[in-house]
């Protein structure tokens, strides 16, 4: 370093002060860059209203991932509005040149004016914050904050930064990029909205327009970080990772996690996901919502438009928005044995005065057979199930005996108490019933699936969003869902294998009300 110093002060004045600028600003660079070591840090530091979260705090973690490991790849997938462009573009673009300000970098959109609207946001930080900043009002100069500045030719969507090759080069999907290379790509929404990605023509398009002219540009190193809603299962998102099997590192952060769908943050389910814009009533927004616009909008967990067995619209059609007085109340179950593939299904279940199935809770999940007959035990509990009823098509003798032994041992755990905020009576006040019918599980199912297009079977509110999801996402020739499983056993045994089921003993299963009124 001495010697280069040295050989430094030996050049012409002019040339002198350029090296000089130069070491300056490469000296900021390196030393802001280990100050403040992520996009987020970057971001508070330079802009005082960003807020962090614990889902932002693990975007910084990847990107940092992304941009120090060759070829990475990276797929963010976070509810609109949630600050995940703000991060991974503006502020990780920034903070990618910082790192390596050689990096040419294009960033690619929808659409040409939210890519134009990209770039200027991440000039902007640059002409603000960094070499060669003025105050907007005086005009005099400020503080180098990043050591990285814009050099004397720069456009809207296209610019390079003062001293080094590295820059940004941002556009719509459709735009030729003939000799452009990337050193690192960031992928922002293909898709403008639902009705685009629904499109087959449209997901054709960007398609072949990532194979045919995007694909071609990142480097064999460069990291291609992919952010966006996912709109539709057989989007741009499930189309990359279809191509690269394995090498994705998948960040999905949903409003609301829930059983079977993949939350980053191993949230428990039922907790909501903080905002940075505010606090955010996620359960209000699912009540407003179509399913299958929750399900991809906020959740990062798209469904089909059209199932072959189930229909998206027949769940939304006959939602019922609070639940009615129930007369007959039961839990269904589809066992589980290790709890490490299929899950458990574990869905409740009521009976109006007019016969209609009302299905109100779903506690499914990856259970092993340690933990699936306490989550049903307390479920029936929690519901004033009088029936637990499981799918005995094997070991149904161990089956009975696990839920036997399960509510045991709530007894001895609520020691006449509780147990997670649900009472425990020291005598089952439910009886457990073995279940089993013939031909496969789509004839099984029949019964359900009309009831479900009928209205003769119905949701309460979007309790089982997971199960509505995972039924119009079943197919004829695929493996039955074990939450549809067990809403199946529910609707069966409460409709009377299809017919309506009616008290053996007047009152025994409290009064009837009048229908979905309960008048």
């Amino acid at each position: 370093m001495t010697d280069i110093w040295e050989r430094a002060a030996k050049l012409p004045p002019s040339q002198r002060a350029a090296f000089a600028t130069w070491a300056r600003q490469n000296m900021i660079r390196a030393q802001v860059a280990h100050v403040y070591p992520s996009a987020g840090a970057l971001a508070q530091a330079l802009d005082p209203t960003t807020i962090q979260t614990p889902d932002l705090a693990m975007i910084d973690d990847a990107l940092e991932w992304a941009f120090t490991t060759p070829a990475a790849r990276l797929m963010i997938s976070k509810p609109s509005q949630t600050g995940k462009s703000q991060r991974v573009v503006k502020w990780g673009v920034t903070r990618a040149l910082q790192l390596n300000p050689d990096w040419r970098i294009i960033i690619a959109t929808h659409s040409e004016d939210l890519a134009r609207t990209h770039s200027e946001e991440i000039r902007t930080v640059l002409r603000t914050h960094g070499t060669g900043a003025r105050d907007a009002v005086t005009g005099l100069p400020l503080p180098d904050r990043l050591g990285l500045g814009i050099g004397d030719k720069s456009a809207a969507t296209r610019w390079q930064l003062a001293g080094h090759r590295g820059g940004v080069f941002a556009c719509g999907v459709g735009t030729a990029l003939p000799g452009r290379p990337a050193d690192c790509m960031i992928l922002d929404d293909l898709y403008a909205d639902m009705l685009a990605a629904d499109s087959p023509a449209e997901r054709r398009r960007v398609n072949l327009w990532w194979d045919s002219v995007a694909s071609q540009r990142p480097g064999p190193d460069a990291p291609i970080i992919f952010i966006g809603t996912r709109w539709n299962e057989q989007d741009a998102h499930a189309y990359l990772m279809g191509q690269e099997p394995g090498r994705w590192r998948v960040l999905n952060f949903p409003a609301i996690a829930e059983p079977g769908v993949p939350d980053a943050l191993g949230r428990e389910p039922g907790v909501p996901l903080e905002n940075p814009r505010g606090r955010t009533d996620w359960e209000k927004i699912r009540a407003t919502k179509p399913a299958r616009v929750w399900s991809s909008m906020y959740q990062g967990s798209p469904t089909p438009a059209d199932g072959a067995l189930f229909n998206a619209q027949w769940f939304e059609t006959y939602r019922l928005p609070s639940a009615p007085s129930l007369y007959r109340r039961i839990v269904g179950v589809d066992p589980a044995e290790t709890g490490q593939g299929d899950e458990a299904g574990i869905i409740a279940a009521g009976l109006t005065g007019d016969g209609t199935v009302i299905l109100t809770d779903d506690w499914s999940g990856q259970l092993s057979s340690a933990q699936w007959p306490r989550q049903a035990c307390l479920l029936a509990l929690h519901t004033g199930a009088t029936e637990l009823v499981f799918e005995a098509y094997s070991a149904a003798v161990a089956y009975n005996r696990l839920l036997k032994r399960a509510y045991d041992d709530l007894v001895a755990e609520a020691d006449g108490g509780t147990v997670e905020g649900i009472a425990v009576p020291l005598s089952r006040p439910f009886h457990i019933a073995a279940w089993t019918r013939s031909g496969n599980a789509l004839i099984r199912s029949t019964g359900l699936r009309h009831a479900v297009s009928n209205g003769r079977c119905r949701v309460l509110a979007h309790q089982l969003a997971t199960m509505e999801a995972h039924a119009i996402r079943w197919f004829e020739s695929q493996h039955q869902p074990d939450r549809v499983a067990a809403a199946t056993i529910a609707y069966d045994v409460l409709a009377g294998g299809g017919e309506v089921s009616s008290s053996a003993r007047p009152g025994g299963w409290g009064a009837m009300p009048d229908g979905i009124t309960g008048r």
